[in-house]
């Protein structure tokens, strides 16, 4: 090829080892058997990449994108690999490289999401489709309507606010369109123990969307304008329940006044003696999301309160793999993102799970839309949060 820009030489990924412990925690290679889908493959393509042994052409662009950031290849690498920023700044120098159809999503995607007046179309739209009689018209029509559940309402996000010294509550971009009723159950918990908190209205996104997609310096911008935000005196805390910004919001700001709504709202019904469950005889399968670690969430700490439920029968999956919705690979990877889940769906049939519960907002929708995809009747999946409060006496 000729001589490329010196910004493809940026990048340096010669500390990985090639050793290939990875390999076998990698859901894409899993599901694919192709060493260019693995985290190795991925190493190699930005090698050729920075030294011109390979144009940035669309096939070794997609095998860059296919990449879920699940980042369990960074938990086992001997060499400390940072798998995470190197497959960011990749997709960031090589974006305007992309497909026109990834280049016009992923923009898309942005604007939907953290549009205020386009988000309350998009919610109303889904409160008119979301009708029973509706499911096999949706089916054919609005296929983005597998990605949600029946609601009996649609639940009012704007209805408490305070002047200061409360617990912002940050929904996140995705959340609150399919996730709307997750910020009652967090005001009604709080509530119920003596803490004021608000829905924060003015951040619509924490900017791990653009970030983790190729557009780093936007994801930077709506990142900063988050953290100033959260930052401000007038809250005691920021909460979010998104566990993927919260993910986000850890790994780039040190100093910040936030945590993760599920870890927040655990400690406080841990904390309340008086706090006691309704009887519920359901299977339910808890899902642990990649980002639970770097989100600070205390997984053990749900199980065990899950299991002081009367009646409840607790599952988690057997297989420890990506469910295959992140970085975006719902929007561009659908294949993927339903062969790495299948695994999990089976799990699901298999043991008649009637409830699944996860905190992170990618994993929710991938498992809503493999469930409806598969005609699996009468499974939910439901943020913990909400479930929590639903089951709370």
């Amino acid at each position: 090829m000729e001589k490329v820009d010196i910004k493809y030489k940026i990048l340096d990924p010669d500390n990985c080892v090639m050793c290939g412990m990875c390999m076998s925690y990698c859901p894409t290679y899993k599901v694919n058997n192709n060493e260019s889908e693995s985290p190795r493959g991925r190493i190699s393509i930005i090698y050729a990449l920075n030294n011109e042994m390979l144009e940035p052409s669309k096939s070794a662009l997609s095998h860059i994108n296919s990449c879920t950031l699940c980042l369990a290849c960074e938990s086992v690498c001997p060499a400390n690999v940072n798998f995470y920023q190197l497959i960011t700044d990749a997709r960031s120098k090589y974006f305007e490289n992309q497909k026109y159809i990834f280049r016009t999503k992923t923009v898309l995607t942005s604007l939907l999401l953290r549009n205020k007046i386009l988000k309350k179309i998009i919610r109303s739209l889904i409160h008119v489709l979301n009708k029973k009689i509706l499911k096999n018209i949706n089916k054919i029509f609005f296929t983005f309507m597998n990605y949600t559940q029946l609601r009996n309402e649609l639940p009012d996000i704007d209805s408490l606010e305070f002047t200061n010294d409360y617990i912002g509550i940050f929904s996140g971009c995705g959340s609150s369109i399919f996730q709307t009723e997750v910020v009652n159950n967090c005001i009604t918990i709080l509530k119920k123990n003596n803490i004021n908190s608000s829905v924060i209205k003015n951040i619509e996104c924490c900017g791990s969307l653009d970030y983790n997609s190729g557009r780093i310096n936007k994801g930077k911008q709506y990142n900063k304008a988050a953290i100033t935000e959260f930052n401000k005196n007038k809250y005691q805390k920021v909460i979010g329940y998104a566990s993927g910004c919260s993910s986000f919001i850890n790994r780039n700001d040190q100093d910040v006044n936030y945590e993760d709504a599920t870890t927040y709202i655990l400690d406080i019904l841990e904390n309340n003696k008086n706090t006691n469950f309704k009887a519920t005889s359901k299977n339910i399968c808890v899902h642990k999301p990649c980002t639970t670690v770097s989100a600070a969430v205390n997984f053990t700490k749900l199980i065990g309160l899950l299991k002081t439920i009367p009646s409840l029968n607790v599952f988690t999956f057997d297989d420890h793999y990506c469910c295959g919705a992140g970085a975006q690979n719902l929007i561009h990877n659908k294949i993927n993102s339903l062969k790495i889940i299948d695994p999990k769906i089976e799990f699901i049939k298999l043991n008649k799970i009637e409830l699944v519960l996860t905190y992170n907002i990618g994993c929710s929708l991938n498992f809503i839309n493999s469930i409806n995809v598969n005609n699996i009747d009468k499974v939910e999946v439901m943020h913990p949060i909400s479930f929590l409060n639903n089951r709370l006496i």
